[in-house]
C-alpha cells in the first residue's frame, strides 16, 4: 500500500517550516551580523588597517561614555590603524561595543597627543543623561556648541572648552549623540549598523576635536 500524497505534502511543509526557522535562528544568534564583519573587514583592508574579530580588553582602557553605563564588555569587529591628519597621523579605533551580549554602539576612537587633565562628555540634548549611579562622577557643566558638557573636574575642563572645541563638535553630526574626551582619547558613539564610510568621517570629525582640544590646552598653559 503506497503513501497517502497528503503525507508527502505534511513532510514537505514541515521540512520547510523547519528550514524558515533555522534561518531565522542563525540570523538572531549572528548570520545577521556577517554582513558587518565582512564590511569592516574589507573597510579595514582597503585603508591598511588591522582586523580584529574580538578584543576582550580594548574598552576597559575607558570608564566614561558607553562604558560607564553597563561596564567595559568587549569589542567586536575591531579594526584599528592611523589616521591621517595635517599635524601627522594619530592611533584610530573602530569598533562594534558589546555589552552583556548585545552590540549597543559602535564606537570610534582617535588618540589625544597627551592626556587631559580630566574628562568630558559632550551629549546631544536628546541623549540619556549620564548613569549617576554608575560611578562616573560626572556634573553638567555648560553648553558647548549644540550640546551639554558634563564634566569630572569642572575648573580643569572649563578653560579647555573653546568655541573650536565646540564648532568641532558640532561638525561631527547630529546623529552622534555622545562624545566624550578621557586621558588620551577622544570617542564617539555612533548607532548600531553606522556604515564604515560613516565612521570613515567621524574618524576625521573626531580627529578635528582632538586638535581643538589639544590647541585648547596649549592655549590655557600659556593665557594671554
Amino acid at each position: 500500500m503506497g503513501i497517502p500524497s497528503w503525507v508527502w505534502f505534511l513532510i514537505a511543509v514541515v521540512a520547510l517550516a523547519v528550514g524558515v526557522a533555522l534561518l531565522l535562528v542563525d540570523r538572531r544568534s549572528g548570520g545577521a551580523a556577517e554582513p558587518v564583519a565582512r564590511d569592516r573587514k574589507r573597510w579595514a583592508a582597503v585603508h591598511d588597517w588591522e582586523y580584529h574579530e574580538t578584543d576582550p580588553v580594548l574598552p576597559s582602557r575607558w570608564r566614561y561614555g558607553t562604558v560607564q553605563k553597563g561596564g567595559p564588555g568587549i569589542a567586536k569587529n575591531l579594526a584599528t590603524g592611523i589616521v591621517p591628519t595635517p599635524e601627522g597621523g594619530r592611533v584610530g579605533y573602530l569598533f562594534d561595543h558589546e555589552q552583556q551580549g548585545r552590540t549597543n554602539a559602535v564606537v570610534v576612537a582617535v588618540e589625544l597627543r597627551e592626556p587631559l587633565p580630566a574628562a568630558v562628555e559632550l551629549r546631544l540634548p536628546s541623549a540619556p543623561l549620564p548613569d549617576s549611579d554608575g560611578g562616573a562622577g560626572l556634573d553638567l557643566l555648560e553648553p558647548v556648541g549644540e550640546r551639554y558638557s558634563f564634566v569630572s573636574d569642572a575648573d580643569a575642563i572649563r578653560p579647555l572648552l573653546t568655541q573650536k572645541v565646540a564648532d568641532a563638535a558640532d561638525a561631527v553630526g547630529d546623529d552622534i549623540e555622545l562624545i566624550w574626551a578621557e586621558e588620551a582619547w577622544t570617542l564617539a558613539a555612533a548607532p548600531v549598523g553606522t556604515t564604515p564610510e560613516r565612521a570613515q568621517d567621524l574618524l576625521a570629525d573626531l580627529a578635528q576635536v582632538a586638535t581643538a582640544l589639544e590647541r585648547a590646552l596649549e592655549a590655557s598653559r600659556h593665557p594671554a
